[in-house]
């Protein structure tokens, strides 16, 4: 996630929500958030969105300006066992009904040309939590200053596989799947 302002967090890198957070840091936040009693207990998913052209328009996310859109790079959030999305960057709940949150983060997304479309890698959590790695470079300027304060925890794993995870054009881990697809996989939405 790149550099607009954060909603508040304290020097813990705590929200008002009491989940380990840390603004732009959202693969991290997710990471944690797999490990929570309420999550863990069920087969919850970790859900990556990006699109073809490296950025992509999110709505309802704190980081904007209310009724405005953000563009992400990428963005992780957690799908529960009881199709509930976890985003600690949204505005629309936690957590929130996946379709709820479809439709209130991706308003347009039936208007938007080929490349802007999001697209979506799903993996189970527990996948997610064994093999996930950040020593967080991709936060860092050209110059070695960091884009947004890193979180107060130590990095997760050992190296760097975050690209691995965005990338729309490899199989990678996980499950790749565009719109049409992710709409049937976690909404039962039929074929049109």
């Amino acid at each position: 996630m790149t550099d607009p302002t954060p909603p508040q967090s304290d020097h813990l890198g705590r929200q008002a929500h009491g989940f380990r957070y840390s603004p732009f840091y959202c693969e991290e936040n997710a990471w944690w958030l797999c490990d929570e009693p309420e999550i863990r207990a069920g087969n919850a998913e970790v859900l990556f969105v990006f699109n073809n052209i490296g950025y992509c328009p999110f709505a309802e996310q704190q980081a904007a300006p209310p009724g405005q859109f953000i563009w992400w790079d990428y963005h992780v959030v957690v799908l529960d066992a009881s199709k509930r999305i976890w985003d600690l960057d949204t505005r629309l709940g936690l957590p929130v009904p996946v379709q709820s949150w479809l439709s209130g983060t991706f308003p347009f997304a039936d208007r938007l040309a080929p490349d802007l479309e999001p697209r979506f890698r799903l993996l189970a959590s527990t996948d997610y939590r064994r093999n996930f790695a950040s020593d967080r470079t991709h936060m860092r300027k050209p110059d070695g200053r960091w884009r947004s304060p890193p979180p107060p925890w130590p990095p997760i794993g050992s190296g760097m596989n975050l690209q691995c995870y965005c990338d729309p054009t490899t199989q990678g881990p996980g499950t790749l799947l565009d719109w049409a697809a992710l709409q049937r996989r976690v909404c039962g939405k039929p074929e049109r």
